[in-house]
């Protein structure tokens, strides 16, 4: 019973608490959930990370899938991470945090943007990237200042 009533509290709990700069897991520090955030620029692809190669960034455990990998993300971090720290481009465009889907994504000026969902890059596409990402910047500024997204 005990173990049940600490699974809830993580399941019930965690959502309410202030969410962090780097979107990870409920229940361990990765970015990404795992994957190799410079494979989308090299690759072009989502690639899982090896946990044997790992680098520690803004609170978060980075997975690469090469060393070669976690040395380029090393270098310049901000240049490979995922924007809005990895939640979703569309929902913070809307306002909003959200979990993201690791294989969906678009490279626009040279910055990753992910997504939740497919319908939601569609929005992103239909609809302006560029006015989009201006709405999300807002808001995550807003969350990065408050704490909260305005």
């Amino acid at each position: 019973m005990l173990l049940i009533g600490a699974s809830l509290h993580f399941c019930v709990v965690k959502p309410l608490m202030a969410a962090d700069e780097i979107n990870t897991g409920y229940f361990n520090d990765l970015a990404l959930k795992g994957y190799d955030s410079t494979a989308y620029f090299s690759q072009g692809k989502a690639q899982s990370g090896d946990e044997r190669i790992s680098f520690e960034w803004k609170g978060a455990v980075w997975l690469f899938a090469r060393e070669a990998d976690r040395n380029l993300f090393a270098a310049n971090p901000e240049a490979f991470a995922p924007q809005y720290g990895g939640y979703c481009s569309n929902q913070m465009s809307l306002g909003r945090l959200s979990d993201t889907d690791p294989h969906v994504w678009l490279i626009q000026d040279g910055k990753l943007y992910l997504f939740g969902h497919e319908a939601g890059r569609n929005r992103w596409e239909q609809t302006g990237i560029e006015a989009q990402i201006q709405a999300a910047d807002r808001h995550w500024k807003a969350f990065i200042q408050n704490g909260k997204i305005e």
